[in-house]
């Protein structure tokens, strides 16, 4: 018998054998969130206690599971509006379409005071694996001379760019666990961008420089810069910024 004919023959014998045992642990996995769901459910309709109906929809929220949406759903109509929080929030946690599909109906009827939570929570559901996440520390001066417009422009223009390349943004209070969690979960390209802005060589220059960290760990990854010089810093802004993320995103393969 050849080599070839061997590996032939074992992937007809070993592959459905393996696939069947894949088959098997994944049915018991689902059996286990269900049944888990099950008794959240059960907990979250007898207790009158707000603490542990809204720690019960949050753990509903980390299941993984579709048969939390019901009860979640049903919680974003609570007379309570910590409640109603929980529940949007739990929501996103799943990132399901039968999750999200529940935030959106939500949202019109949403009080104004508890659209931002669910906004965040469809934001957080809408992670697509595989794609970019960033969390992003405010634009910072160091004694560049940049008035606040200036400083709010660079902002916008560093979002922009970055949302135009499929980022989706971290929440600026995000916990590590919940970070690591959606990361993981997601496989993620996750990192930390820390832009700066300082003075340049010349009396009109300017020099912008972007710390990157992988997020939420916080390792250092590398440094990039870019320097030009102009009349009007606004200007120089929307050259620079740009030209700075193109480099940072060839260098780490942040392409869609």
């Amino acid at each position: 018998m050849t080599e070839s004919e061997w590996c032939l023959y074992t992937s007809r014998v070993v592959r459905p054998a393996l696939s069947l045992l894949v088959v098997s642990v994944v049915a018991r996995s689902a059996l286990a969130q269900d049944a888990r769901v099950d008794f959240l459910d059960r907990q979250l309709k007898a207790a009158t206690d707000t603490r542990v109906r809204t720690q019960t929809l949050l753990l509903l929220g980390k299941t993984s599971s579709a048969a939390a949406v019901p009860p979640l759903c049903a919680a974003l109509k609570d007379g309570d509006g910590v409640v109603r929080s929980a529940a949007a929030t739990a929501l996103g946690d799943l990132r399901l379409p039968q999750s999200v599909a529940c935030l959106k109906s939500a949202l019109p009827a949403s009080r104004a005071d508890e659209r931002a939570t669910i906004e965040h929570a469809l934001e957080l559901g809408a992670v697509e694996a595989g794609s970019l996440y960033l969390s992003l520390d405010p634009v910072e001066d160091k004694q560049a001379g940049l008035t606040e417009d200036a400083r709010q422009l660079a902002n916008k223009v560093l979002r922009e760019k970055l949302a135009g390349m499929g980022a989706t943004f971290a929440p600026p209070n995000e916990g590590k666990q919940a970070a690591s969690a959606l990361v993981r979960q997601r496989n993620l390209k996750s990192y930390q961008l820390k832009v700066q802005f300082m003075p340049g060589s010349s009396a009109n220059g300017m020099k912008v420089e972007m710390l990157i960290s992988t997020y939420p760990e916080a390792s250092l990854k590398g440094s990039w810069n870019v320097k030009a010089s102009g009349p009007k810093p606004e200007s120089l802004i929307k050259a620079m910024v740009p030209r700075l993320i193109d480099d940072a995103a060839g260098d780490l393969d942040w392409k869609r």
